[in-house]
């Protein structure tokens, strides 16, 4: 199962996703250095730079690139 299905797959410093609340907090394909706060997933850094409701009840979080891991 891929975590981050997105047709995406290179990053650069400040691009950003929109990752489903509970795949952050379950930590799926993703490790958290909680010293740090950054996210790693696919290779690359993230770190939350927001988050967002939609109409159906899901909540995301917006994640920016803070560059290769």
């Amino acid at each position: 199962m891929d975590p981050f299905p997105i047709a995406k797959t290179t990053w650069k410093p400040g691009d950003t996703r929109e990752v489903e609340q509970s795949r952050v907090q379950k930590e799926i394909g993703m490790e958290y250095d909680s010293y740090r706060r950054i996210y790693t997933a696919e290779g690359y850094e993230w770190r939350i730079a927001g988050q967002i409701a939609r109409e159906d009840g899901k909540k995301y979080y917006i994640l920016e690139c803070v560059g290769p891991s």
